[in-house]
């Protein structure tokens, strides 16, 4: 069965950005919208369909985007990539992503940093986003505003998960980063990073034993379908960035730049409307497709546990940005 990749992306593919003839004439400017490894159905899909309806609103449909789901136009390693080098003008994926270009954006998926849903998203509206955003334009990228996935919970195929110990020897499939790798370890699972394009395969085949994911993605993803037990852990909140290649932004003009800035904030507002109205409904729908939930895990314990990466992270890039999510 085919699967998405867990890591939201969107790429609006470089296309010669003309916007007038000699006489002066308007021409209409079409933009390719890629999700990369998002699902239509997902909150960030949705999102996006928001994100394009909302474009050909304000330029009065001087600018047409085309949505392409799934992976059709490349998962969000290569829009990265893409918004460097001017071959892909728009995209959103999960932060870290980013991280080889800005390593200090890790700090916004260290274990536990956010207290709450209102807690992520002002924080990332204030000091410390932009701060990323400022190192993100010197490598050629212009962030426009975060998303997010959500935060995240755990779930395994071994054993229903209270405390820490009951990870022992679990197979966990982690996000690509230095931190979340050396957080679980702390916990005391085998973390495995891995791709999320090849997540349900191998949790399919016990390549992993288990995996964390916001509800949105664990179902859309379709992981319920190969996972038993999860756990509400809450243990990383995943923002995902929206940004255009710094190539693409100075062809734009000041209005076409706005235009792409309102939109993009309207689609924000959705993917918060739906995270925040569906997670209920979306962890009883894992209840009635069999999973077992353990709705109150020992998150002090794994906080204790898992907080070890926090001085990794200082020792490498400082307390400078975490210290800005604090206040």
């Amino acid at each position: 069965m085919k699967r998405v990749l867990l890591f939201v992306c969107v790429a609006l593919m470089a296309l010669p950005l003309v916007f007038a003839n000699g006489s002066g004439e308007v021409k209409t400017v079409e933009l390719a919208a890629s999700t990369g490894g998002m699902s239509a159905g997902s909150p960030a899909g949705r999102a996006m369909a928001t994100f394009a309806d909302k474009v050909s609103e304000l330029s009065e449909g001087s600018i047409e985007i085309k949505v392409f789901y799934d992976t059709t136009l490349g998962n969000a390693s290569s829009m990265i990539n893409g918004l460097q080098q001017g071959t892909v003008d728009i995209g959103v994926c999960g932060d870290a992503y980013y991280s080889g270009l800005v390593p200090e954006i890790q700090a916004f998926e260290l274990p536990y940093i956010f207290e709450s849903v209102e807690d992520a998203r002002t924080s990332l509206a204030g000091e410390a986003g932009q701060y990323v955003f400022e190192k993100l334009e010197q490598k050629g990228i212009q962030p426009l505003v975060f998303w997010e996935i959500g935060f995240r919970q755990l779930t395994n195929n071994t054993r229903a998960v209270v405390e820490p110990a009951d990870l022992k020897g679990v197979k966990l499939r982690c996000l690509p980063s230095t931190f979340q790798v050396k957080a679980w370890e702390y916990a005391g699972a085998i973390p495995v990073p891995m791709d999320v394009s090849e997540l349900y395969s191998s949790l399919q085949q016990g390549v992993v034993d288990g995996q964390e994911n916001p509800l949105s993605e664990i179902y859309t993803q379709g992981f319920h379908e190969v996972q038993k037990y999860i756990s509400l852990t809450n243990h990383v909140y995943t923002p995902m960035l929206f940004s255009v290649g710094g190539q693409s932004w100075a062809r734009l003009t000041v209005d076409q730049q706005q235009i792409l800035k309102e939109a993009a904030m309207e689609a924000q507002a959705e993917v918060y409307r739906i995270n925040d109205e569906e997670n209920a409904a979306l962890l009883q729908t894992l209840k009635d497709a069999g999973m077992e939930v353990e709705m109150n895990p020992d998150k002090e314990a794994f906080k204790e546990l898992m907080q070890q990466s926090y001085t990794l992270f200082i020792e490498q890039y400082g307390d400078q940005i975490i210290n800005m999510l604090s206040e």
